[in-house]
Order: C-alpha cells, then sequence, then structure tokens
C-alpha cells in the first residue's frame, strides 16, 4: 500500500507539473503517451497480482536506492550496498530454470520492479567506467527479472539503450549480450529487447533517440539527459551544468534531473511587449537545466517546491545582457527568480509552490544567497575563452 500511495502521490504531482508547462514546452507528438497511463495500466497489474494471493516470498533485499544519498544519481551515483546483493541474486536467476525464473518474477513487486531498474541504470555507469562486462550482464539480468506489464514499458526499452551503449562504449558485443539476456527474459521484455536488437543502427544511437549523454565527472563517465533541442555550444555547458548540480547541493536541493540541449521557456521572461525577448532567443546556441528536490527537513511541504536553475549560451554578450534586464523587470506573483549573466552566458533560477495554498519555500531575497556562487561557476568558463 505504501508504493501503491506513493505512486497516486507522485502521478497528482506530474499532473500539477504538466499543468504548470503546457504553455511553456512544446506541443507534444500526436502518437504521445498520456501521462501516467502506462504507470496506471502497471499499478493495476500489480494489484491483480496481489489479488490472486499466490505471489510466493520475493527473493529481493529489504531496502531501496536513496535518492538523497545520490544514489539514483546517473552522472555520479553515489556507492551503495544493495548493488553486491542484487548481483548475486541476478547471478542466481541467470543459473535458474525457466519455471524457477517465472516464480521468481511473479513474486517480486512492482516497487523491487524499480529497485531492479535504479540497479540496471548504475551498472551502465560503472560498466563503462570499470571496462567490466559483468557488470552490464548484471544490469541485463535484471532487466529479465521484470514483468514488463507491471511497469511503464518505456522505463526498461530506455534501460536496454543504456546497456547496449555502455558495451559498445568497451568493446563488447551489445547484441549478444542482449539477445542472452533476452534468452532468459519473460516473452513481452524479450520481445522489447529483440525489437532494440534488430532495430537499425542509426536507432541505437544513445543522444540521437534515447534522451542521454555520456559526460566526464571527476570519478569518470556518468549519464546526463539530452532534451533534443538546438545545441551548438562554444562552452562546455555538459560540465557548467554538473557544477551547477553540485553547487546546489551544498545548499538544500538535492539534484535531480540535470539536462541538455534544453531551452529556455519564455513563460518565465515573457511580458506585454516581448520583441526582445524572442530576438534574444533566437540567438540560443544551446542551453541546459538543473532541477532540485528540495530536502525533507528544510519544509513540511518540501514535496511540493520546485526549483531549476535554467542556463544558456547566446550569440554575444550583448544577448546575455539583454535577457538579464528582462529577469530584472519581470514581476510574478506565482514564482520568484534570479537572473545572471556571465560573458555570453545566461541563467535564470526559478523557484515556486507547485500546490494551490502551499506556500512558496524561495523568494527573491532567499534566492539572492545563489548569485555569488553561480556567478562564480559561470566566470571560470567564460574567462576560458
Amino acid at each position: 500500500m505504501r508504493f501503491i500511495h506513493g505512486i497516486i502521490i507522485a502521478v497528482i504531482f506530474l499532473l500539477a507539473l504538466v499543468f504548470l508547462f503546457v504553455s511553456i514546452r512544446k506541443p507534444e507528438p500526436k502518437n504521445a503517451y498520456v501521462l501516467g497511463e502506462q504507470l496506471a495500466k502497471a499499478v493495476e497489474a500489480e494489484q491483480q497480482r496481489k489479488s490472486r494471493g499466490d505471489t510466493g516470498k520475493s527473493p529481493m533485499p529489504d531496502g531501496n536506492y536513496d535518492f538523497w544519498r545520490g544514489e539514483t544519481y546517473l552522472i555520479n551515483p553515489a556507492p551503495s550496498a544493495l548493488d553486491s546483493t542484487l548481483r548475486k541474486l541476478c547471478l542466481s536467476f541467470a543459473k535458474s530454470g525457466a519455471k524457477s525464473r517465472a516464480k521468481t518474477r511473479s513474486s517480486i513487486s512492482m516497487d523491487e520492479f524499480y529497485t531492479l531498474l535504479t540497479f540496471s541504470k548504475r551498472a551502465a555507469v560503472f560498466g563503462i567506467r570499470e571496462r567490466n562486462a559483468a557488470w552490464l550482464v548484471d544490469g541485463l539480468t535484471a532487466l529479465s527479472m521484470i514483468e514488463l506489464d507491471r511497469v511503464d514499458f518505456r522505463d526498461v526499452i530506455v534501460l536496454v539503450s543504456l546497456l547496449h551503449h555502455s558495451a559498445v562504449r568497451i568493446g563488447q558485443n551489445a547484441n549478444q549480450l542482449l539477445s542472452d539476456a533476452a534468452a532468459l527474459s519473460e516473452p513481452k521484455v524479450s520481445e522489447l529487447i529483440k525489437d532494440f536488437i534488430n532495430s537499425p543502427p542509426e536507432d541505437k544511437v544513445l543522444r540521437a533517440k534515447w534522451g542521454y549523454d555520456e559526460v566526464e565527472t571527476r570519478d569518470g563517465i556518468g549519464f546526463i539527459c539530452w532534451e533534443f533541442n538546438v545545441y551548438n555550444p562554444t562552452y562546455d555547458l555538459k560540465k557548467i551544468a554538473v557544477d551547477l548540480a553540485e553547487y546546489i547541493a551544498t545548499d538544500k536541493y538535492q539534484p535531480d534531473f540535470v539536462s541538455i540541449a534544453t531551452d529556455l521557456p519564455d513563460y518565465w521572461l515573457r511580458t506585454k511587449d516581448s520583441s526582445s525577448l524572442d530576438k534574444s532567443l533566437l540567438a540560443v546556441r544551446g542551453g541546459a537545466s538543473v532541477s532540485g528536490k528540495l530536502r525533507p527537513n528544510e519544509h513540511p511541504d518540501h514535496e511540493s517546491q520546485m526549483f531549476t536553475v535554467f542556463l544558456v549560451e547566446v550569440a554575444d554578450e550583448s544577448v546575455a545582457k539583454t535577457l538579464l534586464e528582462l529577469s530584472k523587470k519581470k514581476k510574478h506573483a506565482d514564482y520568484c527568480m534570479l537572473g545572471l549573466a556571465e560573458g555570453k552566458l545566461f541563467c535564470l533560477v526559478v523557484a515556486r509552490s507547485l500546490v494551490t495554498g502551499k506556500k512558496a519555500f524561495e523568494s527573491s531575497d532567499s534566492l539572492a544567497r545563489f548569485s555569488k556562487g553561480i556567478a562564480g561557476i559561470l566566470s571560470r568558463y567564460t574567462y576560458k575563452g
């Protein structure tokens, strides 16, 4: 019940985000899935499994990966003892027969499936960092332990692409590794993996199709989100975004999504006369964004708070200054923001409460505490030229 309650909260929160951004983001393609539909179907399938009452005892260990400790952070995932336990479980599962594997799958809860998905993400990172195919085999085995009806299938296919990328990156026969995992999987997961194997090479390129790209950190390669917008920067926006994420982590926020090839939504700066804004946005060479979740101990309504840092590189310094001036002029009762400009970089910090009646944690005055730190990060890159 705790998981189902969490799913309901998450869906409500996501619906609030969609309502907020409906005039901010570009329209979804006509074949886009309805927000929450796949997850709702998965929850229904999980409830049906439980109602049968013959699930058996799950072999999954107690505990989950901890978002607040950075264990779900793909740019630089924090160490977790859970990895070694799950790797042993994957090895045992791979050695078992088809009937045993099916029984194991039916005993694992939907909540535990998402623990396996997180493990697979981590395996894709560590497989590259250690140049160790065993990590990737375990990550793919974890996917073979999943029943597709009880998760959002898109979560699985994206992980297939990540693990395939990691295998190619370290010189492994990626398609063979995927084929081995398909042989261990239930029919729907197996078909999904085989479809990926048989897809054209250009459809397997991580950045081109699957919403991720590599990023180099001081601890090795990680994965950063990719949002498919114009991206021709002269500055290293990946590294700047990672630095910004690490900076807000020293404050009251845990970095959540760190993305590149993003846009700067005109919503935040638009006024009745926005001709200068429209012209400035046409001069954007590339963008990045960092979203953070307010830590639970900071506010009783921490889940209702939005905190996002938008970053763009523009054609010249005058455009960055124009965006800065617009950020100073724009006043809005529903959100607060802080603009900064260094060289050809413009940064906009936006914060608000997403729930009517819930007080916003930040104000224009409180956001000022980020000015010096963010300006310092931007200047380190702009002065490198």
